[in-house]
């Protein structure tokens, strides 16, 4: 479906609480929806998708359905709204598990959309690019692909559970899977699209600019330690190379 678009340009982004019941009738755009919880239940009659927190659903232009949350609470979503001639688009789910950006992009492709530079709106087309390329990898998988992935299942457990360890290193993590380390990187980037060193500071660098964001912290080398850098300069560095700004600057603005 994702093959070949032509045409395709971005529209608009929202990020906002959901509604618990909504109907939609004609969408104006295709769509795609990723949520910060779940599950959200999308009615086309003929289907229904449930959608959890680190997933996306594709939205076709033109298409009708309803949908509603199964929670008292707010459940907070990003849309990013696009035009584009797809080969018979219908609604999809797709996880977002092992996609590096898709923190980055559920908390901040909107901003950076709707507020940001022209840098930072060229950003923002390089990471819907990014995810279309995810979700063109997904559809053009094959059996033994996905079973090569498998491989290194170990390393990856591992690192979601020591991501934010500063004593994380990566020279081992081809150890834990029983494959040389060339090997190891090779089937990383395959299935991550980057590098697991590059993987780390991505992820890392997404949920520190979400707590400096929220203000909720004391200093700046406090921020670094508990997304796993222990050397301050180096995190201020690697932060504002990323996002144009000094995490100490951010609140100031």
């Amino acid at each position: 479906m994702f093959n070949n678009i032509e045409n395709l340009k971005i529209v608009s982004s929202l990020h906002r609480e959901s509604k618990t019941h909504d109907k939609i009738e004609n969408r104006k755009t295709h769509t795609f929806i990723i949520s910060s919880a779940g599950p959200v239940i999308y009615d086309f009659d003929d289907k229904i998708i449930s959608l959890n927190q680190g997933e996306m659903i594709f939205l076709p232009k033109g298409i009708s359905y309803k949908c509603k949350t199964l929670s008292d609470k707010p459940i907070i979503y990003t849309s990013i709204n696009f035009l584009g001639d797809l080969i018979n688009p219908e609604p999809f789910w797709y996880s977002l598990e092992n996609f590096y950006e898709a923190d980055y992009i559920s908390n901040h492709f909107s901003d950076l959309w709707n507020l940001g530079t022209p840098a930072e709106k060229y950003k923002c087309i390089s990471l819907f690019y990014s995810l279309l390329s995810h979700i063109s990898a997904i559809e053009n998988s094959s059996y033994p692909q996905k079973r090569k992935f498998g491989i290194i299942e170990p390393a990856v457990s591992y690192l979601k559970e020591h991501i934010y360890d500063c004593s994380l290193k990566t020279d081992h993590l081809h150890r834990l899977c029983g494959i040389s380390n060339t090997y190891f990187r090779q089937i990383f980037i395959a299935r991550f699209g980057t590098t697991p060193q590059k993987y780390i500071i991505s992820t890392r660098l997404s949920h520190a600019k979400s707590i400096v964001d929220s203000g909720d912290f004391n200093t700046i080398g406090e921020v670094a330690l508990s997304v796993g850098f222990n050397d301050p300069l180096y995190f201020g560095k690697v932060f504002k190379k990323v996002y144009g700004i000094s995490p100490s600057a951010i609140n100031k603005v």
